[in-house]
């Protein structure tokens, strides 16, 4: 038994014809059907109200009748021309076996819409539920301009600050405080995009008897802003008992021991590698790189060493460069997160790939550094500083301090 729901706002409904026969229909139209002939053979309930209404508003002038029909029926939400949001609708119908006790039903996104291709499936049929964050009501994986300026709109009109939840202070005003609170602590919504989708009757039974008394002041709030409708819609699915989705939350961080309470904890691979690099740059450097008023950074001698490279470089085979990228980014993670070992074997298989490439040698150098390996870490900052020079015109620079001489 299927309660078929129709908002009819001016459209042509002579597909109410071809519906099966254990759908029962009721229609609610308003004044922009005036002028619009019904055409419709079967048996139907035909509900007049008089002014403009949003499908939503229609909608929710069902709910505020009282509930009639089998617990375990579905009732049927759909607007004026469901066929243009879902092809497949009374194929849909005809497997409602298959339904959720809250099942979307759009296959297609209406104009202005950004979602995904389909991926939830009724046997073979698509459906397109549309996920999005319950905190700007933005659809995942897009930027939707119109909605952005309903949120905007709806925090500068109600003068929310940056931290307010509008979701919460919506439903709130809808005197919804249960749904408010779930709004508050979850993360994500499913809407339907073409406001086309199924209830089981009981869960609009239920739903009656426990919100009936609000249904005023959300009318009345509704009809306050027209963006405020909009607003509504998102949460259909949700209204009647579809859960929110909650994200995992991360871990929070092992307590790192250290001596002190005032102080941080110092980063000792971090600050060593530095200190190699100053210590570096000052010994190999020719003038004017080592005028004492004015150092360059590594990264500044990288740069240029980089600009040289790519002008006199063979460029190697796609697949080498590829596979070279990979592992000198290999090697820049894991120096970041400590894996210095790990860090120095990706950095010399993707120098074997590419003698001279500059990041990864650079990564090297800074790796070799933090685990104290002094000799190696100066020999591969050296190799960094005269990498653009032809091999014949290289000079060796003498070492300029007491370390002892690096193995020729």
């Amino acid at each position: 038994m299927l309660n078929i729901v129709v908002a009819r706002r001016g459209e042509e409904v002579r597909w109410i014809d071809e519906l099966p026969d254990h759908c029962t229909v009721t229609v609610y139209t308003d004044d922009a059907s005036h002028g619009v002939p019904l055409d419709v053979t079967r048996h139907i309930e035909l509900v007049r109200l008089p002014g403009q209404y949003s499908v939503g508003e229609l909608y929710l002038a069902h709910l505020k009748r009282p509930a009639r029909g089998v617990a375990e029926a579905f009732t049927v939400f759909c607007p004026g021309d469901p066929l243009a949001v879902c092809p497949d609708f009374f194929a849909l119908l005809d497997v409602a076996v298959l339904w959720g006790d809250v099942q979307p039903l759009s296959q297609s996104v209406q104009a202005g819409e950004h979602a995904a291709q389909p991926r939830d499936w009724l046997a073979e049929l698509p459906v397109a539920p549309v996920r999005f964050d319950l905190r700007s009501w933005a659809p995942l994986g897009t930027f939707d301009k119109a909605m952005y300026r309903v949120q905007q709109r709806y925090r500068q009109t109600h003068q929310l600050l940056d931290h307010s939840h509008p979701g919460v202070h919506f439903f709130e005003a809808c005197q919804l405080d249960t749904l408010a609170q779930a709004v508050g602590t979850h993360d994500l919504g499913v809407r339907d995009s073409g406001l086309l989708f199924a209830v089981r009757q009981s869960l609009v039974t239920d739903w009656q008897a426990a919100h009936g008394p609000a249904l005023p002041q959300v009318c009345a709030w509704l009809r306050q802003d027209p963006s405020h409708g909009r607003i509504w819609d998102q949460f259909w699915l949700h209204l009647f008992g579809l859960p929110f989705v909650r994200l995992a939350a991360l871990a929070p961080p092992a307590p790192t021991a250290f001596d002190g309470e005032d102080e941080a904890p110092e980063d000792f691979s971090l600050s060593r590698a530095l200190a190699t690099i100053d210590d570096t740059l000052a010994r190999l450097a020719p003038p004017p790189l080592a005028n004492p008023g004015h150092r360059p950074s590594a990264l500044h001698v990288a740069r240029a060493i980089a600009a040289a490279q790519a002008r006199h470089a063979p460029q190697p085979s796609a697949e080498a460069r590829q596979e070279r990228m990979d592992l000198s980014e290999r090697a820049a993670q894991a120096f970041r997160v400590g894996d210095l070992q790990y860090a120095v074997a990706c950095a010399r298989l993707a120098l074997k790939h590419e003698t001279d490439h500059t990041a990864s040698r650079f990564t090297l150098a800074m790796a070799l550094a933090a685990q104290g390996n002094r000799e190696e870490a100066l020999e591969q900052f050296e190799r960094l500083l005269q990498a653009d020079a032809p091999v014949s015109d290289r000079i060796r620079v003498s070492d300029r301090t007491t370390a002892p001489a690096r193995p020729q």
